[in-house]
Formats: structure tokens, C-alpha cells, sequence
């Protein structure tokens, strides 16, 4: 379980810092041709916005694993340590579950552009591709919670185990 943990943090590294360098790349691009060619890359601005939700919800994993996403802990910092524990184990329930909603409604969302053959306004490129990226994104985010509970449980537990000693 390590060595798969291990693997698809790389791997959602790599992807995230890969798409990070190619929109800024693009961006750079477009700025260089527009400015000192007279010359716009038509569909770099389309390409660049979806390449950045793809990095969003690529990251949005990364930072549930890094526990770098917003909280506000001001009721739960002054709860005893036991309270805590429970309530990291509810946080994290709360996230999961939230996670399936976004994963079902990207999928609807996907669904919709396949029955209605919708396609970007530049590239004609199915819109399948950019919808994509919040399933998959989440699912990556409800792992994350997931590995997130499990961790929460066993802290609550060896928290018990130590208050009954």
C-alpha cells in the first residue's frame, strides 16, 4: 500500500507540475507572438483554461495529502483531544462524501456534453476532455480523504487505548 501511495504521489506531481509548465509556457507563447508579432495563437486561451482546471483539481488532491486546504479550527482548538480526534474522523466522512457528489455531478456534466455532442467554442475539441478533469480530480481528493480517515481512526483509537490504561 506504501509503495502504490508513493507512486501516485509522483505521479500527481508530475502531472500537475507538467501541466503548470506547459500552460505557463503557452501563456508566454501567446504574450510573445501577440505583442511582438501581431500574430494571436487562436486557441492558447482556451487551451491554457483547461489545462489550469486540470491543474486545480490535480492539486486540490496534492493539497488534501499536504493538509494544506483552508480549515477553520477555532471551535475545535479548544475541544479536549479526544473531541478533536472525533471530529477529524467526522471532517473527514464530510469530505468523502463530498467528494462522491462531485465526482456524480461531473459525471453528469460529462454525460451532457456527450449526449448533446458539445465541443469548445475555438477548438472543436469535446468538451469531454476539460469535464474530466472533476472526475477524476475528486477521485484522486476522495482517496486522499480516505488514506485521511484511516489515519484519524487509528489516531481516535490509540487515543482510546491510552485513556484506558
Amino acid at each position: 500500500m506504501n509503495k502504490l501511495n508513493h507512486v501516485l504521489n509522483h505521479i500527481e506531481e508530475y502531472i500537475a507540475s507538467s501541466l503548470l509548465i506547459f500552460t505557463s509556457f503557452l501563456v508566454f507563447a501567446q504574450v510573445l507572438f501577440r505583442y511582438q508579432f501581431n500574430y494571436s495563437i487562436y486557441w492558447s486561451e482556451e487551451v491554457a483554461r483547461y489545462l489550469i482546471v486540470w491543474f486545480i483539481f490535480i492539486g486540490s488532491s496534492i493539497a488534501v495529502r499536504e493538509k494544506a486546504h483552508v480549515s477553520v479550527d477555532a471551535v475545535v482548538t479548544y475541544l479536549p483531544e479526544r473531541l478533536k480526534k472525533v471530529f477529524a474522523v467526522l471532517s473527514s466522512v464530510i469530505s468523502i462524501v463530498f467528494s462522491i457528489m462531485i465526482i456524480i455531478a461531473g459525471w453528469g456534466m460529462i454525460l451532457n456534453a456527450l449526449k448533446f455532442d458539445a465541443v469548445s467554442a475555438s477548438l472543436r475539441m469535446p468538451l469531454l476532455y476539460p469535464y474530466l478533469a472533476i472526475p477524476v480530480g475528486s477521485f484522486l481528493m476522495m482517496i486522499r480523504f480516505i488514506q485521511e480517515l484511516w489515519g484519524n481512526i487509528k489516531k481516535l483509537i490509540s487515543h482510546s487505548a491510552e485513556e484506558g490504561r
